[in-house]
């Protein structure tokens, strides 16, 4: 069963409102998209999205570490989290962001292997914003 576009948004909407977070607009969109994809089940879908949100929370309010990245994302980390919270559930989910003097910054959030490789997917994003015209 595929996700309505009415749930998509309002995760959007939801995690759009943190305190703390900066993220570009299009990115959130794509990654709760797939987010969609990689959890087609609304109670899982609806489980990932809380998780997400509770995650971002945590880390603008930097009640968690995550890992440091290294080559082309120095500077940036990894936070592992689960998309479902429960005994023995794998962290299958990941936030890329680094601080900021108000909060964090988002690259992006997602499953770690649905659509593709998370880490793959954060590069071909930072290669279209690099090849985006200047404003």
């Amino acid at each position: 069963m595929a996700i309505s576009k009415r749930l998509i948004r309002q995760a959007i909407e939801s995690l759009s409102e943190i305190d703390g977070i900066l993220m570009d607009p299009a990115n959130l969109v794509e990654d709760a998209f797939l987010l969609a994809f990689a959890f087609p089940h609304d109670n899982d879908y609806l489980a990932a999205c809380a998780s997400t949100r509770r995650a971002l929370e945590r880390l603008a309010a930097r009640e968690v570490d995550a890992s440091s990245l290294k080559y082309e994302f120095e500077g940036w980390e990894s936070y592992h989290y689960q998309h479902r919270v429960g005994q023995g559930v794998k962290a299958t989910c990941r936030i890329m962001y680094r601080r900021t003097p108000s909060g964090i910054e988002v690259k992006g959030f997602g499953h770690r292997r649905i659509p593709a490789d998370f880490y793959e997917r954060m590069a071909a994003a930072t290669r279209r914003a690099r090849q985006r015209p200047a404003r």
